[in-house]
């Protein structure tokens, strides 16, 4: 099986939700268990978010572009938008504060989504080409 999954959202907090329950109908089809799916659900809210409130610091009107991509091995959720970058200092693994999967109290604390994200998926990586932010992360299907 293989399949790809284009959305798009205006640059509102509230047009969240509609892209979170789009990823969790097509995470239904896999064998990713309500758990995983609830944590890929989270990481992917919390980088569209970080696009609505950091890139397009809280503007509407602006693209989010979220890119799914399936097969039987692994889901891919590609999170762009066209705002100001993520900075470098941010992407840094040694500036991680620590983050356990197993306590969702660890993950409460403002300004540790990134370091959420990377503990909660096999791989995360951020690029920038031209004006067009993309923010990947990927997580194995067993």
């Amino acid at each position: 099986m293989s399949a790809m999954l284009s959305l798009e959202i205006d640059s509102e907090l509230s047009n969240t939700t509609l892209m979170a329950m789009a990823v969790r109908g097509v995470c239904a089809m896999t064998t990713l268990s309500p758990v995983e799916t609830n944590r890929l659900e989270l990481c992917l809210v919390e980088i569209v978010n970080n696009a609505i409130e950091h890139a397009y610091e809280n503007q509407a009107g602006q693209k989010v572009q979220v890119e799914l991509e399936l097969d039987d091995s692994l889901i891919r959720l590609t999170v762009s938008d066209h705002g100001k970058s993520i900075p470098q200092e941010s992407l840094q693994p040694d500036a991680e504060p620590e983050v356990d999967p197993e306590q969702s109290d660890s993950w409460l604390c403002s300004g540790r989504g990134l370091h959420i994200v990377n503990k909660l998926m096999d791989a995360v990586s951020y690029q920038r080409i031209g004006d067009r932010n993309s923010f990947i992360m990927e997580k194995k299907l067993r």
